[in-house]
């Protein structure tokens, strides 16, 4: 099953919070994953397991340095890409 994910890392407590979620968004292109960033969460594509695997990785790596919260949204049906960019121009 194909499905498009939302997610965001905040790393807690950490004065340079940047390096954890760069590392972050970095394991998930190394996955095999192609997220877009925006201001506030990372959004992309691909079948379920691989996502779900991916993020279970990138977000273990990220709590091994630290605390970190992370917010994972999940949907099949989801809007296009190219809706995404029509309801979110940058």
């Amino acid at each position: 099953m194909k499905i498009t994910f939302q997610v965001s890392l905040y790393p807690v407590g950490r004065p340079d919070f940047k390096p954890p979620i760069d590392a972050f968004v970095a394991s998930l292109r190394a996955d095999g994953l192609t997220p877009r960033v925006h201001e506030t969460c990372t959004i992309g594509a691909g079948p379920l397991d691989e996502v779900l695997a991916a993020v279970r990785k990138a977000y273990a790596a990220a709590a091994a340095g630290g605390d970190a919260v992370m917010v994972l949204t999940v949907a099949n049906g989801a809007p296009t890409r190219e809706e995404l960019e029509r309801l979110n121009p940058r």
